[in-house]
């Protein structure tokens, strides 16, 4: 008898046990971290070969990170304060059909290629935009050349509103259906329901938040070269792309390249004080809203229209632009390029092997985390190994690559390998904070069950988490194809008349002036990016049902 209890105590306690998931998710962790050091020393050796640093120089790098910080705080202020009030009125109209279609176009920036952002910004508030068109129409002025630190910030309003609209209105959807039924009993005003109700739930999310658009403003670079205009209008990003692709200054680039990654490190630092491991956990589920005092009055409805209004100005309408540009005769001509064949194949290559190693890669690494959370065994190498790539911005490793291997072989030779190798590395810390904080959920929900039933491997995989995981993973793998397809930052390193992607094409088209070609270029590589994230998206979700059936 006894000897049947220990049997059957054994598959019980094995939950606990680690697996050989852990060892490969430490080996492959051990890597990324290794060559993350790698390229962080290749930059301090070329930092330090230099004989001193003249003091216009350095007062050059003051201006420089100065900007690039100015810039960065300013816009992620701007997109708060476009995306609370909008947050707000959305979640007052929530039942409204228009308002739901807001938040659904209000994803699109997240997957959308920076490029074709700029091209869309210029097609509404450049000189030939859409506005410009009609204040002409009505007899007025065009509009002034879009360029330059306003542009930089509207662009960078454009992208990053949206995300902050999708965390806030969660936030707001988290809050229990009580506190609405009770405000609405009592007859608070506006004013007193945000302080009392709205605000706590608000402020446990925002700091966290600005922290994020921060970090993704101050590494912006392809939003900056393209509407920067000017010496006037540099970032370290752009700085460090300067000084190692036209002036070959490997201190300098090595120097701003270090200066960029401490200052992203402290960043990544105090993202993770403020908001712990789960900065990029689901935002909450909207529960069903409660009609409330003042709702209905009708200075309420037109600030809420208003702001609602400024939104799709800023948010929707280069989506419109993007459409109306490029559909032409000029899309007839661009199809007819041979170098624009050879940049799809080379994008969609790129973007489908990044995207799969990137979700592999982080699957991998987030069911060591689990497993080894659950074993109670360290799992902080992990977490170190994802959230120095935070740090470690696109534009840093590839710097840090060019200067590492361009003594041993030819950069221009490895461009292909290099980008795709670089852009997965930048998708990976997002695929795994979406996978983690889901394979832990499941954990902890099917641990014992699945070691009762004696189901484990590649078995419980298969057949139970596979299903319950699809969606995550193709929203993981669609999104890591998504940047990967729109990235320009280590192709700009890399990139050469042989070797060409769509948003490389589409900068240079832009630069020689041939806005035609450019706004088809810009409409091609948006249906691809969405239709790329789509079908992950879908193909998940139907192997998840196939499996689950």
């Amino acid at each position: 008898m006894g000897g049947r209890v220990a049997g059957r105590a054994q598959p019980v306690m094995s939950w606990r046990r680690p697996g050989p998931v852990s060892g490969l998710g430490l080996g492959l962790a051990g890597g990324l971290l290794l060559l993350a050091l790698a390229s962080i020393g290749a930059l301090i050796s070329a930092a330090g070969s230099g004989y001193g640093t003249p003091s216009h120089t350095t007062t050059y790098i003051r201006h420089v990170a100065g900007f690039t910080f100015f810039q960065a705080a300013l816009s992620a202020i701007l997109a708060l304060a476009l995306a609370l009030p909008v947050a707000r009125s959305c979640w007052r109209r929530a039942s409204s059909w228009n308002t739901n279609l807001l938040i659904l176009f209000a994803f699109l920036p997240v997957v959308m290629p920076t490029t074709v952002a700029a091209t869309g910004l210029i097609g509404v508030w450049g000189q030939r935009g859409i506005i410009s068109q009609l204040l002409q129409s009505a007899g007025g002025p065009p509009l002034p050349p879009v360029y330059g630190l306003g542009a930089v910030l509207l662009a960078h309003v454009f992208f990053n509103a949206p995300l902050m609209l999708r965390v806030l209105s969660g936030a707001l959807g988290g809050i229990p259906q009580a506190q609405w039924r009770l405000a609405s009993q009592w007859g608070l005003s506006d004013l007193e329901r945000f302080r009392k109700i709205e605000w706590p739930a608000l402020k446990r999310v925002i700091p966290g938040l600005l922290a994020l658009v921060f970090l993704l403003c101050f590494t912006s670079f392809s939003l900056v070269l393209m509407l920067g205009g000017g010496p006037a209008v540099t970032t370290l990003e752009v700085s460090i792309y300067t000084a190692l692709r036209f002036d070959f200054d490997m201190p300098m680039a090595g120097k701003l390249a270090l200066l960029q990654l401490m200052i992203c490190a402290g960043v990544v630092i105090l993202l993770t004080m403020l908001t712990g491991r789960s900065w990029a956990g689901a935002a909450g589920r909207a529960g069903q809203t409660v009609p409330q005092r003042g709702d209905d009055a009708i200075s309420t409805r037109v600030a809420d229209a208003t702001v609602l209004v400024i939104f799709v100005c800023i948010a929707v309408f280069p989506l419109f632009a993007i459409l109306w540009r490029g559909i032409g005769p000029q899309l007839v001509a661009v199809l007819a390029w041979p170098a624009f064949w050879r940049a799809t194949l080379t994008s969609l290559a790129i973007a489908l092997l990044s995207g799969v190693l990137a979700t592999g890669i982080a699957l991998v690494l987030a069911t060591a985390r689990s497993r080894r959370a659950v074993a109670c065994l360290a799992v902080w190498p992990l977490d170190l190994a994802i959230s120095l790539y935070l740090a470690v911005s696109a534009i840093v490793l590839g710097t840090g690559m060019f200067i590492l291997l361009r003594t041993v072989a030819d950069v221009f030779l490895l461009a292909p390998f290099l980008v795709m190798l670089g852009n997965m590395l930048v998708a990976l810390p997002f695929a795994y904070r979406i996978l983690e904080g889901r394979l832990a959920s499941l954990a902890a929900s099917q641990d014992r069950l699945c070691a009762a039933l004696d189901i484990r491997g590649w078995r419980r995989f298969r057949l139970v988490t596979l299903p319950a995981l699809a969606p995550e993973i193709g929203f993981a793998a669609g999104l890591s194809s998504a940047l990967s397809l729109g990235d320009m930052t280590i192709v700009a390193l890399f990139g050469s008349q042989q070797f060409q992607t769509l948003p490389w094409l589409l900068y240079q088209t832009m630069a020689r002036y041939r806005a035609g070609e450019a706004a088809a270029l810009a409409l091609w590589l948006l249906c691809l990016t969405l239709l790329l994230f789509t079908m992950f998206v879908l193909a998940a979700k139907l192997a998840g049902r196939r499996n689950h059936a």
